[in-house]
């Protein structure tokens, strides 16, 4: 069996695998292998992108395609319908550090942490204006209400978090969850009209399709406490961007910290840069230390699978 595989995950695999695999660069899967006899190849493990016709049409002998992310919006799915390949995706190998980067950015509104470092910078001794014996300058996470939008690998790393702070959890799905950690479980669309109102702070984790593009709209804004704080580390185009910029500046809701954006890399003239109460990163919410041996392992496991005549793991049903 022949393997193409992009360098960029080349430590990732065994050495002993290396006289079947053929290790192609970014500027090579650009060119779609070009130079290379791809004829004989059954197995690739691409990033989502470069599995296109164009690339498709040179290897006639694909059976398996992993791909190197969870989401496949940017897959050519009518092709790989159409040659019948099978595709699994690394659902999951990012959870851990994106559940602790929705806790960091949760924490830097509720405990002050802008304000409390700019403290640092003036030499200002500062207890928020109260007196130090009965002073409650932050917000604690205990006892809120944390709503999950999307309760799959990602939205259940983040209940295991949000249970050990003595949190509520409140999960919306198109499925009942049953999980011993989740307070209320909202199905449906139909249910959103209860399960915004009822959130204190809140996680997209849905996937993106035309369903659920600009899910998070005005209406939705309109439903939330003006407490409310929204967090998106799945995909932009879930949130509508100018309906949220009228939402903090009209204080619908308190705050909001966005990982993804509708465009990306976000242009420097874009609205958010200087849109108040709203914390960003660019796209690099799973990007902690743990992810790459998950990644390694998985890819590893599902090569062996695939060498071995089993399903291999995340497979896509399309």
């Amino acid at each position: 069996m022949k393997i193409i595989c992009n360098s960029l995950y080349r430590h990732l695999i065994k050495e002993e695998y290396y006289p079947d695999i053929l290790f192609l660069s970014n500027e090579e899967c650009d060119r779609q292998g070009d130079g290379y006899d791809l004829s004989e190849v059954e197995a690739a493990v691409l990033q989502p992108f470069y599995v296109n016709k164009a690339f498709l049409d040179r290897m006639p002998k694909l059976k398996y395609v992993q791909i190197t992310g969870a989401g496949y919006d940017r897959v050519d799915v009518e092709e790989v319908k159409k040659r019948g390949l099978i595709m699994s995706n690394t659902r999951g190998v990012m959870s851990v550090s994106i559940a602790e980067d929705v806790f960091t950015k949760l924490l830097f509104f509720t405990r002050q942490v802008r304000r409390v470092e700019q403290d640092k910078k003036e030499h200002v001794w500062d207890m928020f204006g109260q007196d130090q014996w009965m002073c409650s300058c932050y917000e604690d996470l205990y006892g809120k209400t944390l709503g999950i939008m999307g309760y799959g690998s990602i939205g259940s790393e983040i209940a295991k978090r949000a249970a050990a702070f003595g949190m509520k959890i409140h999960v919306y799905d198109v499925f009942e969850q049953k999980d011993g950690s989740i307070t209320k479980c909202f199905i449906g669309p139909d249910s959103l009209k209860d399960f915004y109102p009822s959130c204190d702070y809140l996680v997209v984790c849905i996937p993106l399709n035309e369903k659920t593009r600009h899910m998070l709209g005005e209406e939705a804004f309109e439903r939330m406490k003006d407490s409310a704080i929204l967090i998106n580390i799945a995909r932009g185009p879930l949130v509508d961007t100018d309906a949220l910029i009228k939402a903090l500046k009209e204080k619908k809701i308190r705050a909001a910290a966005l990982d993804v954006f509708e465009q990306e890399p976000l242009p420097s003239d874009s609205p958010l840069w200087n849109t108040e109460n709203l914390y960003m990163s660019s796209h690099k919410a799973g990007m902690g230390d743990s992810w790459k041996g998950f990644i390694g392992d998985l890819i590893m496991r599902n090569i062996d699978n695939y060498r071995l005549g089993k399903e291999p793991e995340n497979v896509i049903r399309l």
